[in-house]
């Protein structure tokens, strides 16, 4: 059977970190006519993780897909983490049948909350290494990819359990300079005002925009606060510069800061 494996990561593209951890998954599937798709986020940014594993794990997915989510900041705690502990691995399936091995961390799983019908956690050591995602877990990936789970399975945990993700923050920033929002189309401030002009501020700067369903309906050079690509059934609001970089306008935001959006 083929099997398609997402890779995501807080490690840049091409980087020493990725191959080391493909080479290890590589390695121990060599069995497996496997495909592996690797794919960067932020630094330590749970937020971009949250939401490129939730566009992935629902969009379209041949049968045995399979995601393997790494965004580990070790903020359990502020105090010192033992012997490099961190958060904890778990297992995931989904409604549509795609599995999860991901670190439990921040809003890693949030937006998938109401698409998880098992959640269990997964035995492996969770300290010992300052890089576990290549050292301890990519055997975890291999024994589930090759079903060999009665040793890895341990107790169900529940979703509701995963934290809720920011309502109106900053997810994500696309190649174009597009700045992907986590408020919703069907949001009543977006429903009510399409048409209008809304102001928008992010970390201390502000523009206005105007609320449009077609990005491209804008005029060169004009700021859109439109219906975006991403989020499946119920699009992603996008910050859209025609001709230019939002990105740039505000400064180039992280991943989890506030968007004010007022009339």
């Amino acid at each position: 059977m083929k099997r398609l494996l997402h890779v995501i990561a807080d490690y840049a593209p091409m980087s020493q970190e990725f191959g080391e951890i493909l080479q290890r998954i590589w390695s121990q599937n060599w069995d497996l006519d496997l495909t592996i798709i690797p794919t960067s986020v932020p630094s330590l940014d749970t937020v971009g993780t949250g939401f490129l594993t939730y566009q992935l794990a629902l969009g379209e997915n041949p049968p045995g897909t399979m995601l393997y989510v790494n965004t580990a900041p070790r903020k359990e705690r502020r105090t010192g983490m033992e012997d490099n502990a961190g958060e904890k691995l778990v297992w995931a399936r989904l409604e549509n049948g795609v599995e999860l091995v991901a670190v439990n961390s921040g809003y890693t799983l949030s937006l998938l909350r109401e698409s998880i019908v098992e959640l269990r956690r997964l035995e492996v050591p969770h300290s010992g290494s300052q890089f576990r995602s290549r050292d301890f877990f990519p055997p975890v990936v291999s024994d589930l990819l090759h079903h060999r789970t009665t040793e890895r399975l341990r107790e169900s945990l529940a979703p509701g359990d995963i934290p809720g993700f920011p309502e109106s923050a900053v997810m994500w920033i696309d190649g174009f300079g597009n700045i992907k929002t986590s408020v919703r189309r069907s949001s009543d401030f977006a429903r009510r005002l399409e048409g209008a002009k809304v102001h928008i501020s992010i970390g201390g700067k502000r523009a206005t925009a105007l609320v449009t369903g077609v990005a491209f309906s804008v005029d060169e050079g004009e700021l859109a606060w439109s219906v975006g690509s991403s989020g499946h059934d119920d699009p992603f609001m996008e910050i859209f510069l025609r001709g230019g970089s939002a990105a740039d306008l505000f400064d180039h935001p992280r991943p989890g800061m506030e968007v004010i959006l007022s009339e």
